[in-house]
């Protein structure tokens, strides 16, 4: 359950403290990690998120990831000054979750997907991303909107053992094979 007794002022700063525990990470990630921890509620966390970048403590910007929020070095000092306003119960949670939330964050932002509409379905993008490279990229057609979602969802497990499989498929397997019957 949400807090109802938050100040705006302390939705502002969970959110600061949020994204400094997860890193740069999409508005839809820091969404979920508010709502899915119990630390804001949807409308508490647009409203709050709208003020921080008003006041550019908080800023967008663009990756191969996508487009990510960060902490503008404004935004790092409000943190740091005044993050012992935020309530021990708050601070416990965001302590609790955020390590944890951190690498589920770098593992979706390694495995981008996304969707498009597109003539008769929908242009489903499934990427992997290694130190910042894009080493596979492939676009599949989703029938609709539902199965585009279902795609995009199913990706980030199901990304390294498909990569093996085609590389294996298309490659590496085959050379193997060649090197063993030319012994």
């Amino acid at each position: 359950m949400f807090d109802v007794h938050a100040t705006e002022e302390e939705d502002r700063l969970v959110l600061l403290c949020a994204l400094n525990r997860l890193g740069g990470c999409t508005e839809e990630q820091l969404l979920r990690f508010v709502v899915e921890t119990g630390l804001q509620s949807q409308f508490r966390f647009y409203l709050a998120l709208a003020s921080l970048k008003e006041a550019e403590q908080v800023r967008i910007v663009r990756h191969l990831e996508g487009m990510l929020l960060v902490l503008t070095p404004q935004g790092r000092q409000s943190m740091e000054m005044f993050a012992s306003r935020i309530r021990a119960s708050q601070m416990e949670k965001l302590e609790r979750y955020g390590k944890q939330w951190r690498g589920r964050v770098r593992e979706e932002l390694a495995m981008p997907a996304d969707f498009v509409k597109s003539g008769n379905g929908y242009a489903v993008t499934l990427r992997a991303l290694e130190s910042g490279e894009e080493i596979f990229s492939m676009t599949l057609t989703a029938a609709d909107k539902a199965q585009a979602k279902q795609f995009c969802a199913r990706w980030p497990k199901s990304a390294p053992y498909l990569y093996q499989t085609i590389m294996a498929q298309l490659g590496e397997k085959q050379e193997e094979e060649q090197k063993n019957t030319d012994a």
